[in-house]
């Protein structure tokens, strides 16, 4: 009884340790490397993590940047600790790392060589993560192809009747996001369901002024709510206060309070993942908003690709 009490003293005390500390750890006795390995500590961690940075306003939601100077890569996305990154070095590589453990799996290559719309997302239905990548195939038409980590395969999608205007996939409610213009060269916002495996128009917001300018917009995050947002300066953001709901949009005020927020940066060297710093930010509001606000969220975790 003394022995379980033990490893549940034990286990409390690891899962409120730091993911640098816990690498760390994992190599102090075989018992310790087996807690911190198991996929039960790991899933408990992260949701630690989760909440901790959720409920934490000091700091705002921690968004995550990739410092590659050379542009040879771009970040997709990221989920759970997880970032997926294309690479520009070579056509159709695709990669998947942690930068706090320097983890890098490299995908099968993609098909499709220079993707005009990509995406990255957690499916919890599966507890898998979906790479999406998409080509411009003709007028307003697009091809996908999706890959998840346990299968290792791309699959072909199909065609989309649609012409991507972003293209990072904004990864909300289970679904990835992007503003896109259709048939009638009408601009709309469509979703991918990673469980489902399906698109289908998201219903927007009405305004005066409000779809003009959806070709000077994106999509981004903000409490957990879609937004749209103007790239200019103290332009318009619109945010959808419940999801898929088109009476719950709401256009936000114009003079906004300045907010805090944490700002990851990783960078690639010769195959290895790197985290290279961490900057707290209290830049003017409408700066962070439209830069920051759609970078990807980012929670520290012992997720493995």
């Amino acid at each position: 009884m003394a022995e379980v009490v033990h490893a549940d003293l034990l286990e409390q005390i690891l899962l409120r340790s730091e993911v640098k500390d816990l690498i760390r750890f994992k190599s102090v006795c075989k018992s310790w490397h087996s807690v911190i390995t198991s996929s039960g500590f790991i899933n408990r961690h992260l949701n630690r993590s989760y909440n901790k940075d959720r409920h934490n306003y000091e700091i705002g939601h921690r968004r995550i940047r990739l410092t590659d100077g050379s542009g040879s890569y771009t970040l997709v996305g990221s989920s759970n600790g997880l970032v997926c990154i294309i690479s520009y070095l070579r056509i159709g590589e695709v990669l998947v790392g942690n930068p706090l453990t320097r983890e890098l799996r490299q995908l099968p290559l993609s098909t499709i060589d220079l993707p005009s719309c990509r995406g990255f997302g957690y499916d919890s239905s599966t507890d898998d993560y979906t790479v999406l990548v998409g080509a411009k195939n003709g007028k307003n038409r697009t091809c996908v192809q999706v890959l998840s980590l346990k299968s290792n395969e791309w699959k072909v999608i199909g065609e989309v009747m649609y012409t991507f205007m972003t293209a990072d996939g904004v990864f909300c409610n289970g679904a990835l996001h992007w503003i896109v213009r259709d048939q009638n060269s009408k601009r709309v916002i469509i979703s991918y369901d990673l469980s489902k495996e399906q698109f289908k128009e998201i219903p927007q917001p009405e305004g005066e002024g409000c779809l003009p300018r959806f070709s000077w917009s994106s999509l981004g995050i903000m409490k957990e709510c879609l937004c749209i947002i103007e790239n200019s300066n103290f332009g318009d953001v619109w945010m959808m206060k419940k999801y898929n709901v088109k009476q719950s949009w709401e256009l936000l005020p114009r003079h906004r309070e300045i907010i805090y927020t944490i700002v990851h940066s990783f960078s690639i060297h010769k195959d290895e993942i790197f985290f290279d710093f961490r900057s707290k930010s209290s830049w003017d509001w409408d700066y962070v908003f439209r830069v920051f606000i759609m970078a990807p969220i980012f929670v520290k975790s012992l997720v493995s690709p």
